[in-house]
């Protein structure tokens, strides 16, 4: 390759210590066997890549590069800074680390595999690096990245940029590796979006309802002695009616303390699930609910069910990675999966909180649990059935309600849980 690896950027220096650090990250985290003939152009040609997604003051250079490679680099970085998808995609990759690095580790990795299938395929290396290579290596960075910031959408940490751990947010390397996952799932990229939508609009739906408070709601009211609960005219009234109730007992306010508990999802994923839009609207539905109790600060919960109840999930990383590849298939036991979450609330010392079990089915199993019900009466259930019937649901539901697989029809069911 003639010339050396020259940079095609302004704005930082190739010899900075940031940019060598920068270089040297990329590197390490893409971990693979590297074109041996054009490897420093590739780390080259990633790192300004990188620099120029995250920052707003690097621009691409005017002047031609004297390497072969990097100047068709340069020339497809200029036409792609000029187009609307680099705009679009510039407004969440700017100052966003994980996204610019994902970007730049899946433009490595796809550039340095189409040079090496071009490579085997022509005989020789000085094909392996055209301008279609390197068009298609950009192409698919995109379209990984478009979907890496759907996820990192849903998961929204507190620091967007930054590289927290897989229990808080998302690091880069988990970012990439559930973006690889989900790249591979039919419609994955349907439920992101339609999850995405329903978050962004939902606000405009729905009303400011009461919030919970360690000082707890009226319950009723009790004779008790400890002036500290009395109802304050109790502590006006004339002496021979005071000294009385010092004897016998003074109105008190009874409260109940509550505690925003948790919202617990239960999915059915049999395989009457996967017909039509079934499959699609529940799970955007369910992404949709994790982002409002992480708005609500309320715990959430997420179990898969068919024939029996599969792993309860509370990890953000989790609960994004298995509702968006885990597949429809077996038969259906609705009663092993409310049976479970109760017992999960109950284990978890949750049962007296105002929990929320939202439960999404087509209902083809029989149930029968009004008296168990009946004792978790701090427990609501709401049931979101999709194109069937549920007598037994019907009966043990705080709210029943018959899905439409629209928008619309999303947008009631979330309005529902924010008001609960």
């Amino acid at each position: 390759m003639a010339g050396n690896s020259r940079s095609n950027i302004n704005g930082i220096s190739q010899t900075s210590t940031v940019y060598k650090i920068t270089r040297e990250r990329l590197v390490r985290r893409v971990n693979i066997d590297l074109d041996k003939n054009s490897a420093e152009d590739i780390k080259t040609a990633a790192s300004d890549l990188y620099f120029l997604f995250y920052s707003g003051l690097v621009t691409v250079k005017n002047q031609k590069n004297s390497n072969e490679f990097m100047e068709s680099i340069r020339l497809r970085m200029d036409y792609m800074t000029k187009t609307k998808e680099f705009t679009q995609a510039k407004t969440y990759s700017h100052l966003n680390d994980r996204l610019s690095m994902l970007y730049s580790i899946n433009f490595m990795k796809a550039l340095n595999e189409n040079a090496k299938k071009n490579a085997a395929r022509n005989g020789n290396t000085s094909e392996s690096l055209n301008p279609k290579t390197i068009e298609k290596s950009m192409e698919g960075a995109s379209k990984k990245i478009e979907m890496a910031h759907e996820i990192e959408k849903i998961i929204k940490d507190k620091n967007p940029g930054g590289n927290t751990g897989r229990k808080e947010g998302l690091s880069v390397d988990s970012l990439i590796d559930l973006t690889d996952k989900a790249m591979k799932v039919e419609n994955a990229d349907k439920i992101l979006t339609m999850a995405n939508k329903l978050i962004d609009i939902m606000p405009r739906y729905t009303k400011k309802m009461r919030a919970f408070s360690n000082t707890g709601e009226l319950a009723g009211y009790y004779k008790t002695r400890h002036i500290s609960n009395v109802l304050s005219r109790e502590l006006a009234m004339p002496d021979e009616i005071f000294y009385s109730k010092i004897i016998n007992g003074f109105t008190g306010k009874e409260k109940r303390l509550l505690s925003p508990g948790a919202y617990y999802v239960l999915l059915d994923k049999s395989g009457s699930m996967y017909e039509g839009d079934k499959t699609l609207w529940s799970r955007s539905v369910a992404l949709a609910l994790f982002r409002i109790s992480k708005n609500k600060g309320r715990k959430y919960f997420f179990r898969f069910f068919d024939n029996k109840p599969h792993d309860l999930l509370n990890s953000p990383f989790d609960i994004v990675e298995n509702i968006l590849t885990v597949e429809a298939n077996k038969g259906t036991c609705i009663e092993c999966a409310l049976k479970t979450a109760l017992r999960d609330l109950q284990d978890g010392k949750m049962a007296s909180e105002t929990n929320t079990i939202i439960i999404i089915t087509d209902g083809e199993d029989k149930v029968n649990m009004q008296d168990y019900f009946r004792k978790e009466n701090e427990t609501k259930l709401i049931t979101v059935m999709i194109n069937g019937y549920n007598e037994g649901l019907k009966k043990i539901s705080t709210t029943y309600m018959d899905a439409k697989l629209s928008e619309s029809g999303a947008l009631e069911l979330l309005g529902l849980a924010r008001s609960v």
